[in-house]
């Protein structure tokens, strides 16, 4: 284990910041690997190795009936922190303070007893500041939670198995937004999860050396940093009931089949829904080893493998399932360094377009909505030229309006690379352009009938032909081409573009088609990808599997059974899904090479596309924008549909999030919240170039940060950074080549005020206390200079 001094002295040069679950595991690792280390990973503790104490009040009872209901039949020790005694919950489960809280840290309008209560987790802690003290069974992790907070037992053991409760680290949803105060803070209703040596570490400087700072969540944030505990950002922990990243309606729970917390239970349709969904969920993986883990695009008896089509599957829990199909037995192990290589693939249909009206209604002056930004390369692919060991296939680069700058670079950069054979893990990449516009084939428009399509814009069927024929005349008014070429790419739907892409691959004899994942995306103009994150969960999924072959066992049948524990990878596509409905395509979609091969041997599609009511309800002002939406949803559906009929596994990755709206809640037009872009790995809808600039600018300084982190960690010299990181960066300023403009009518951004050259944006959960804290009064005052 790391000794404490090293501990405090690597936390304490690292700043004010929070670190991401990813960034903090690759320290801790790097460590471990270098120095003596007693702590087993996952050794999966019980339920009682935790202490979770709960803020509740007595006017707000039934909640913790609520909570006691989840919790019935799980040994994990709680204790609810009350300003009277409750009925709904047993008296020795409770703890009320002697005397009442005398705080008034403000009031912005709410009762005494809010404060009280803010107050009320801190006051227990310090009372009891050694975890020995607190005459329970010694807990190696306590949670802090509100009484509106589900906690997923089951998520929670399997995150702290791997993780040493002797390191301190406090664990949570990050709001990186209190800029007045000068340090990131844990989203206290997303839970805080501290290790009980930050407890130790924490607990006895409670409202004395670390004040009470209006919120405990805020005190908490405070204290840690000031004692050098790591703040990690974990994604699981939901600040907010953010359980439908696609903004339909209705919660889509595969976002939490792996997530910890929920915060704001009252958000929720139906709780016990939840908990039952959950369950079910769990409950696959007992079906999937009775079927000998063998899934297949078919339906049968119960001697025949799982109906892949009806599993629903995330791909932070996938690991866990072909775990269990092994025996958890280790991972397969690698018999040559190359096979560690990972291959990308860039396929952008230029033509795609988000759905106008979402960036209507998010418009800002002086920037144009996607639809009226001229066609090129998105700018998240500056970050390819940051990626260690990256080399461009230059030649097999396809260019539609010349060579984008990022690839001019790479070439060059090419050249005083090693050969890929004499590096041990490098990344090789090319991208492609197709200037036309994704959409349905034919045969399924008319399998489906105008009629059924009509309806649910509410036009005339005349009006659905009229717009189909459009889409399919569909061509960038500059490219010349014969007659026959323009009849011959008329009838090509998404599905056939992209297995005309395919087959070009497949031309290559391409090794290790495990290894090799294609980034389909649909709207280049608006979609977000973060290529770090992203080369961290492919690289994960693919190191699950021993892949050297060209020919996939998966090919002579495409709803063939595929077996999740063999050795060889199994075809795998990961996309954000909407319960069983559609696929969120503005997020893009990610196919490794096995799935794209399944797909060229896949019949033509001829199903109708069946809407639902509810979830693709489309009720838009203008007909041309009823229009779009219902074209953008039947593809949604028939990506769903054409996936699992394929037989291709679908992974649901709530970090590929549909629109930037719904998981940025703490985010401005201007500067997006950091924790939450860091941990995506992709974001559909980003409103502006200049934000998607920004973001990408944002993932890559992290990304080399990062490395710095670890090799400080190894005792190494980090290398010179590369020379664009020497330009100024401002996340909460313009980025790209656009001009600043810092007049108030262009930065209309709530809770926010001018302090100088820079914006300030009071943006959290708590930005009145910042506000207030920086002597700055009211929120709609005059820009200061």
């Amino acid at each position: 284990m790391p000794d404490s001094r090293w501990h405090r002295k690597f936390w304490t040069e690292q700043g004010d910041q929070f670190v991401t679950l990813a960034e903090y595991d690759a320290v801790l690792n790097t460590v471990s690997t270098s120095r003596s280390r007693g702590f087993t990973k996952w050794r999966r503790p019980a339920a009682s190795e935790v202490l979770v104490l709960v803020m509740a009040s007595h006017s707000l009872q039934e909640r913790v009936a609520l909570l006691e209901h989840t919790w019935s039949d799980v040994d994990m020790q709680r204790l609810y922190l009350v300003d009277d005694w409750l009925s709904t919950a047993p008296q020795e489960r409770q703890w009320r303070p002697q005397t009442p809280s005398s705080n008034s840290a403000g009031s912005f309008g709410m009762e005494s007893n809010y404060w009280d209560a803010q107050s009320r987790q801190l006051e227990f802690m310090q009372k009891h500041p050694n975890v020995k003290s607190l005459g329970f069974p010694v807990p190696n992790w306590v949670v802090l939670a509100d009484d509106d907070t589900f906690i997923h037992v089951d998520a929670l053991l399997d995150f702290i198995a791997g993780h040493d409760p002797e390191v301190p680290a406090l664990f949570g949803y990050i709001l990186s937004d209190a800029h007045v105060l000068g340090y990131d803070y844990p989203c206290g209703g997303a839970g805080m999860l501290l290790s009980f040596a930050a407890y130790d570490v924490l607990a006895p400087r409670l409202l004395a050396d670390c004040p009470l700072l209006a919120f405990n969540d805020l005190t908490l944030g405070f204290c840690a940093h000031s004692q050098s505990v790591p703040v990690v950002h974990h994604p699981g922990m939901h600040c907010a009931p953010d359980v439908n990243r696609a903004m339909r309606t209705g919660e889509n729970l595969l976002d939490i089949q792996k997530g910890i917390a929920v915060h704001r239970l009252i958000g929720f349709q139906s709780f016990i829904e939840l908990v039952g969904t959950l369950d079910m969920l769990k409950g696959q993986v007992r079906a999937l080893l009775q079927r000998r883990c063998l899934l297949a695009a078919r339906s049968g008896d119960d001697s025949e493998p799982l109906d892949s089509r009806r599993f629903f599957w995330s791909v932070e829990a996938f690991e866990d399932a072909v775990s269990a199909c092994r025996g958890h037995a280790p991972r397969v192990p690698t018999e040559n360094p190359t096979t560690s290589n990972l291959h990308l693939d860039f396929f952008f249909f230029g033509g795609g377009l988000p759905v106008a009206g979402y960036h209507k209604d998010r418009s800002v002056p002086l920037l144009a909505e996607p639809a009226l930004r001229a066609a090129r390369w998105p700018e998240w692919m500056e970050q390819l030229r940051h990626l260690k060991d990256c080399t461009l296939e230059s030649e097999s680069f396809e260019m539609f309006d010349g060579e984008s700058p990022q690839c001019k670079s790479l070439g060059e950069a090419k050249r005083s690379h090693k050969s890929l054979s004499e590096r041990k893990e490098t990344v090789s990449w090319k991208a492609s352009w197709r200037s036309t516009v994704p959409r349905l084939s034919r045969l399924q428009v008319e399998a489906t009938g105008y009629e059924a399509l009509a309806a649910n814009a509410e036009v005339d069927a005349l009006k659905v032909k009229e717009s189909f024929e459009a889409l399919e005349a569909n061509r960038r008014p500059e490219e010349k081409e014969s007659e026959d070429t323009r009849r011959h790419s008329s009838t090509k739907s998404w599905l056939e573009e992209l297995k005309s892409f395919g087959k070009k691959l497949k031309a290559l004899k391409w090794r290790s088609p495990g290894r090799r994942w294609i980034f389909v995306d649909f709207s280049p103009s608006s979609t977000f990808l973060n290529v770090f994150e992203s080369l961290r969960i492919l690289r994960g999924l693919s190191n699950l599997y021993h892949d050297v072959s060209t020919r996939s066992v998966y090919l002579e049948d495409v709803r063939g059974p595929v077996d999740l524990g063999a050795e060889r990878p199994p075809p795998l596509a990961l996309a954000y899904e909407y319960f069983d409905l559609n696929v969120e395509q503005a997020a893009g979609l990610w196919l490794n090479g096995v799935a794209l091969q399944r797909i060229l041997r896949c019949r033509p599609l001829q199903h109708p596309i069946k809407l639902d009511p509810e979830a693709h309800a489309n009720d838009w002002e203008k007909e041309e924008d009823r229009l779009a939406l219902m074209w953008h949803n039947a593809i949604a559906v028939d990506i769903f549909r054409a996936l699992r009929f394929c037989g291709v596994v679908l992974l649901h990755t709530p970090s590929m999030v549909p629109h930037a709206l719904s998981y940025l809640p703490y985010s401005t037009y201007r500067r997006s919240h950091p924790p939450s872009v860091a941990t995506s790995m992709s974001i559909g809808n980003i409103a502006s170039r200049e934000q998607m600039w920004a973001l990408s600018q944002l993932v890559t300084r992290r990304a080399c940060s990062a490395q710095r982190r670890v090799n400080k960690a190894l005792q190494m010299m980090c290398r010179p950074m590369a020379s664009a990181w020497k330009l100024p960066l401002h996340m909460r300023m313009l980025g790209g080549e656009s001009a600043y403009n810092f007049s108030r009518e262009n930065w209309r951004l709530p809770g926010a005020c001018f302090l100088g050259q820079s914006l300030v944006a009071f943006r959290s959960e708590h930005f009145l206390p910042d506000a207030q804290a920086a002597g700055l009064g009211s929120i709609t005052s005059s820009p200061r200079t």
